[in-house]
């Protein structure tokens, strides 16, 4: 049977939509006994979905594989329905923290994150410093084909990986390193350092990005030109790479290189506070949209206060880093973007958790200490809906992914049991907690024969059985509008 929600017009007979937001279709709660931080959510070519993130679980609860040390990369693959159909656990004898995830066009996944671990469990090289690069490509069952540990001396952390032309891929993130292992040029704080790397894992080349303070990337994009947009924030002023002085203590900073790695231009973007960008989405005129959260009054590049402590904040750049708009979301207290989803009708989730109750722009209700807040938005950064989604502890929304009916997959982690919007218990102190929302209503037209005369509106659900595609029949439930008379007609196909 299935359901599908209109308003009929009596006058018309036509179908009046509006923007709300879409309903949860399921959900699922995915966890061992300890602590299970989902990172990243992708669609898969099955038309389910890949879930990447870490885990400190043994074999407890649905994870079936010991860990390998203190946490581990942990894959989920799902149905269409949520339900698990396989899962891996990689890692080696210390903490291994997975940042990334992206579908391989030749097949597989790369997946990406830090690694502190030398030659133990999976990992099969030695480590070069406190964090290294680790990377793995897996084939579509999550079984490794190859990994590589890419680092210097000190601290290097991967926060992106995105798939190049010529089927390698280009690495993101910073690193505290020196002329060290695998890096060849030297630091000055925490810089960007990218690498670009063939189909096989070979390190090709590698730029270091930054200036005398701390620079932090965490995602890049590649570019209609074939070169590349690194995101991130950066508390530098005019030094080394960076060619602006700095806004207020941390601002955004984004960087554009060419297909080798060479910069062509670079924008500092902050009011006088923090402004941390996280997320980057191509806007399909050539243009991006970056997406972080703020906590800067109006001052600087930022041109609006925000409701309460941080915010979310977007702005779109045009192909050759001009602003085009900004919006400042927020509610009376924390709100944290993480993740931007391009949806195919060109408006945009912005994903993220919020602490703050009904204020602001915010018009849902808490459900408890941090709730998913999941926000779409048009093609100009206004709001066309948004949805406030938890228990009643604290829930981290860190990804989203659109689907191919036009609805949207939300993955984090949840210490939430049954309570609010969830509506399965805890299995550890986190878990991966996914989250399908639907998609648009679509339209549908009034059966013949149906006699509704003397009612002035109804709000009507219209199901249907079928078999192989052929209606068997039609049953219509509606309310009158007037009276709250609830009746039920059957009709013939």
């Amino acid at each position: 049977m299935r359901k599908l929600p209109c308003l009929i017009l009596l006058v018309s007979c036509s179908i009046v939509l509006s923007a709300q937001a879409p309903a949860i279709v399921w959900q699922n709660t995915i966890g061992g006994s300890s602590s299970d931080n989902l990172r990243q959510v992708i669609t898969t070519g099955d038309g389910g979905f890949l879930l990447g993130g870490e885990s400190q679980s043994g074999v407890s609860g649905d994870k079936t594989e010991a860990g390998w040390g203190g946490s581990d990369y942990w894959l989920v693959k799902t149905g269409s329905d949520g339900v698990i159909e396989w899962e891996n656990t990689i890692g080696g004898n210390l903490n291994d923290n997975f940042t990334s995830l992206i579908a391989v066009g030749s097949g597989g996944y790369l997946l990406g994150g830090y690694s502190p671990s030398g030659v133990s469990g999976d990992k099969t090289e030695a480590s070069m410093g406190s964090f290294d690069y680790w990377i793995l490509k897996v084939d579509d069952t999550g079984g490794i084909e190859w990994q590589q540990t890419i680092g210097g001396s000190s601290l290097d952390y991967l926060r992106s990986v995105v798939e190049t032309d010529d089927g390698g891929f280009l690495l993101g993130g910073y690193s505290l390193s020196g002329i060290s292992g695998d890096k060849t040029e030297a630091s000055m704080g925490y810089d960007y350092w990218i690498i670009k790397i063939d189909s096989n894992g070979n390190l090709l080349w590698q730029n270091t990005i930054g200036g005398s303070g701390n620079d932090l990337l965490f995602d890049v994009e590649a570019t209609d030109d074939g070169g590349f947009l690194l995101g991130g924030y950066s508390d530098s002023d005019l030094s080394g790479d960076k060619t602006e002085d700095g806004r207020g203590g941390y601002d955004y900073w984004v960087v554009k290189v060419n297909a080798l790695g060479a910069q062509e231009w670079q924008r500092t973007l902050g009011g006088s506070s923090n402004d941390y960008l996280f997320s980057l989405a191509p806007s399909g005129d050539g243009g991006f949209l970056l997406g972080g959260y703020s906590d800067s009054e109006l001052s600087g590049d930022k041109v609006e206060t925000g409701p309460g402590g941080f915010d979310y904040w977007i702005l779109k750049l045009d192909a050759s880093g001009n602003e085009v708009w900004q919006n400042t979301i927020g509610g009376s207290l924390d709100d944290y973007l993480f993740s931007i989803a391009p949806s195919t009708d060109g408006s945009y989730l912005l994903g993220g958790h919020s602490q703050s109750g009904i204020s602001g722009d915010k018009t849902d209700a808490s459900r408890g200490d941090f709730d998913y807040w999941a926000v779409e938005v048009d093609a100009s950064g206004s709001i066309a809906w948004q949805t406030t989604i938890g228990g009643s502890m604290a829930e981290n929304l860190r990804s989203a992914t659109a689907t191919t009916d036009g609805g949207y997959l939300l993955g984090g982690y949840s210490s939430s049991g049954i309570s609010g919007d969830k509506t399965e218990e805890s299995l550890g102190s986190n878990d991966y907690w996914i989250v399908r929302l639907e998609g648009p209503a679509l339209p549908c037209s009034v059966p013949t024969g149906l006699a509704v005369s003397g009612l002035s509106a109804t709000s009507a659900t219209l199901q249907w059985d079928a078999v192989d595609g052929d209606i068997l029949g039609y049953k219509l439930q509606f309310r009158d509008m007037a009276t709250g008379v609830t009746r039920q007609r059957k009709l013939p196909a």
